[in-house]
């Protein structure tokens, strides 16, 4: 009998079937009972009514009799009931008066207070209806009564009124017509539901025991020997099911060991670094390469990288989290030698899994290092020679010495230009150096921007002038700007230079400015050929010169170059915009 309850205290479906059968009793027994509670009430008020009406024709009219023969007359009109329930019987006159209630001694009628339709319901009632009813605990009698009033003559309010009334207990009333018969339904739910979820369960405990000691045989890789006894439909389908999945559970896990050797001596053959990391940022993968690039003991499996060394992978990682993929620059000191690395990572969003990609840049840098040297020992190494030529073709040029005036006038005329183009580029080449390595020193100052602007175009109007160029300086004449007034004007120097140049011959160029509570962004628009969009992130590197420019115009590419450091020096910012056949504007933001 221990172990039946037991069973049935766990029991799921017990819990489940006894709830909703109890939550059903209570909705409809509580439908039937106020039913068959209202029902009996009204049953009740019937039935006082038509004693009322019989009493009325028994008790003479008040004007026949002494008024103290009335309350013995309703005295004998005093019945009891099976369940000692005694009926009241109440007369009253005219004037509100009590003269006859057989709950009360004669001697007492004159203590009754006045039972007029202010202080009694059913009064009330009776004078607007053909009777009037109300339940209340009575004040003389203490009991809860239940009350039905007539009048004698419904066209004669002066002949008085019959009162009846029967004890109603409502507590009694709810235990009769809703706990009693919920009880007898309860208990004979919690036994009926006790009986068969105990044998539904029997069953079906046994059928999941065996499932789940298959299903934990399928999650170990093991093959499953063990059937259902007695089984229905759909836990034997859920069987076969797991039975399925075991078998093509061990064969995929079988694929991905086969998969995971095979990606990783792959992984460990590419000349890259690759590092593998969850979702939590922690290493799950390193390859050989990996770990010789950065060194033992800088990051551990299953441990997020710690090295303050490394300690820019994480943030790496975390902008990766966002936009899923990020590229950045590590430059650390490992064993003594500064080493240089362009990180890679991106995230797989099917395992929430980051790559990090690792390629070794150092000797990359070096070269970028020995270039920039170069130029500058090949600038100091083409000085002299190029003030000699200048020279040269000046002597030769003013005196006339060459016998042949116009063969010589066009040599002499090719060696100015070119020297003049070295010289350009040499003086470039050292303002960059210059520029780089914290050579420049700026000197703010404020000055007004339109009119420095008017300044650099008078400077350049004559080669405005010489491919008939219109240049407007739309800027507001009360904006100004407090940064180095010389690097400015080498900024826009040479940005309206490359306007004039490759815009088309009667073209024009538009200088604007736009000025907020951040910045001042300046903008220069040519009407020119226009530069192809795969060239825009390349004009400003050094010696850098597009197809067309190369062909139709002269000039060193070093000019926006020196634009982008000088720009970069000022904390301004520099870009491009562009459409073929349509122009150019580029664009300088200085902060305010």
């Amino acid at each position: 009998m221990r172990s039946f309850f037991s069973r049935i205290r766990v029991s799921r479906i017990f819990l489940l079937s006894v709830t909703f059968l109890t939550f059903v009793i209570f909705f409809i027994s509580t439908i039937f009972s106020t039913f068959i509670y209202n029902n009996t009430k009204q049953q009740l008020i019937e039935s006082l009514y038509i004693q009322a009406k019989a009493i009325d024709k028994l008790v003479p009219e008040l004007n026949a009799l002494p008024l103290s023969n009335y309350d013995a007359i309703v005295n004998k009109l005093d019945i009891e009931g099976t369940n000692e329930e005694k009926l009241r019987v109440t007369i009253i006159d005219k004037n509100w008066t009590v003269v006859g209630d057989s709950f009360i001694p004669t001697e007492k009628l004159s203590d009754i207070e006045i039972h007029s339709p202010e202080t009694r319901l059913e009064i009330k009632n009776a004078l607007l209806n053909s009777y009037g009813t109300a339940t209340r605990i009575s004040e003389t009698t203490g009991e809860e009564l239940i009350y039905v009033a007539i009048l004698r003559d419904p066209n004669d309010q002066t002949k008085g009124l019959i009162r009846v009334a029967l004890p109603f207990n409502y507590y009694t009333s709810i235990f009769n017509f809703f706990i009693y018969p919920f009880i007898i339904l309860l208990i004979l739910v919690i036994a009926s539901s006790s009986f068969l979820s105990f044998n539904v369960q029997t069953d079906l405990r046994k059928n999941l025991d065996s499932l789940l000691r298959n299903t934990q045989k399928a999650l170990k890789g093991k093959r499953i020997t063990e059937s259902l006894g007695k089984k229905d439909t759909q836990i034997g389908s859920i069987a076969d099911a797991v039975n399925n999945i075991s078998i093509r559970l061990n064969s995929e896990i079988q694929q991905t060991v086969e998969q995971r050797k095979e990606f990783g001596n792959v992984l460990d053959n590419v000349n890259q670094g690759v590092i593998i990391f969850n979702k939590n940022f922690k290493v799950r993968f390193s390859n050989d390469i990996a770990l010789e690039m950065f060194g033992k003991h800088q990051f551990f499996l299953n441990e997020k990288i710690k090295s303050k060394k490394l300690i820019k992978i994480n943030k790496l990682l975390k902008s990766t989290k966002d936009n899923l993929s990020a590229e950045s620059e590590l430059s650390v000191k490992l064993s003594g030698e500064d080493k240089n690395f362009l990180l890679s990572a991106t995230k797989m969003e099917t395992t929430n899994e980051y790559i990090l990609v690792i390629n070794d840049i150092s000797s990359l840098r070096k070269l970028e290092e020995l270039r920039k040297q170069f130029v500058t020992d090949i600038s100091h190494e083409i000085k002299t020679p190029i003030s000699v030529i200048r020279a040269n073709s000046e002597t030769l040029s003013s005196t006339g010495a060459i016998k042949d005036p116009k063969l010589a006038e066009k040599f002499l005329n090719s060696i100015l230009n070119n020297s003049e183009r070295l010289s350009a580029m040499l003086d470039d080449l050292l303002e960059l150096e210059k520029i780089e390595f914290g050579g420049l020193v700026l000197n703010r100052k404020k000055f007004n921007v339109y009119d420095q602007i008017d300044l650099i175009l008078e400077s350049q109007q004559a080669l405005a002038d010489e491919n008939n160029i219109i240049i407007t300086n739309y800027i507001d004449k009360n904006i100004s700007l407090k940064v180095d007034k010389d690097s400015f004007t080498t900024i826009f120097s040479n940005l309206i230079n490359n306007s004039i140049k490759y815009s088309r011959k009667d073209g024009n160029v538009a200088i604007k400015a736009l000025q907020n509570k951040d910045a001042l962004i300046i903008s220069i628009t040519d009407k020119g050929l226009g530069i192809e969009k795969q060239y825009l992130n390349k004009v400003f590197n050094r010696f850098y010169r597009t197809p067309k420019a190369r062909a139709n115009t002269k000039g060193t590419g070093l000019g926006l170059s020196l634009v982008k450091q000088l720009a970069s020096r000022m904390n301004a910012e520099t870009e491009v915009e562009s459409k073929i056949g349509k122009g150019t504007t580029v664009f300088v933001t200085f902060p305010t």
